[in-house]
């Protein structure tokens, strides 16, 4: 008994010594499930949001200006309203480890699938962005892995160079320009209907 209790003062002792813990674990999502189970993929710079509560969670509505469509079903040069989970309401606040991380200013490009009747959602959350960067002014943008999706782990598929990609792979440090051609043509394929 009081060997449990001195185990149980360790652990908080040591949490607390040590602090807040943060991370997140998802199964990586594949090139071709993103493209399968997303609408639309474009890049989208967030120009607005709010949250509001839903069925007792947080979630924001981003009104994204829509850059460039890549593929699927959106207007380049309109906006769409995209929703994700967590934010702030009041004096409440709550975060979602894993979920896109919109903001202001800060374009990506978006994977996107039907949400609720006013918006739609960032397919696999974080793992359907990738943000904009850009090294320098003369050095063409890239799109990059979203480092706010956490640890990603395999999933139960046999990965092989010729098959099964992981989605986070596929664009990771590619200008904006090869990755559009990238998801344009395989968009193509995965979307087909027989």
């Amino acid at each position: 008994m009081r060997t449990h209790a001195l185990t149980a003062l360790s652990a908080v002792a040591l949490a607390l010594a040590f602090g807040d813990a943060r991370a997140s674990v998802s199964i990586a999502v594949t090139w071709e499930g993103l493209l399968r189970e997303s609408t639309a993929a474009a890049v989208l710079t967030p120009v607005e949001s709010h949250a509001v509560w839903e069925n007792g969670r947080i979630y924001s509505y981003t009104r994204m200006h829509v850059d460039r469509v890549v593929a699927g079903d959106l207007a380049t040069g309109g906006d769409a309203w995209v929703r994700t989970m967590g934010g702030v309401v009041g004096d409440i606040g709550q975060i979602v480890e894993g979920e896109a991380m919109l903001a202001d200013g800060k374009p990506s490009l978006l994977f996107l699938r039907a949400g609720p009747p006013v918006a739609l959602d960032v397919t696999a959350r974080g793992q359907g962005q990738f943000p904009v960067v850009a090294a320098s002014a003369d050095a063409p943008a890239r799109v990059v892995r979203n480092r706010a999706a956490g640890a990603l782990l395999a999933p139960r598929v046999a990965l092989s160079s010729a098959g099964t990609r992981l989605a986070a792979d596929v664009l990771h440090d590619r200008s904006v320009d090869d990755a559009a051609v990238e998801v344009a043509a395989d968009w193509i394929r995965v979307h087909a209907h027989p």
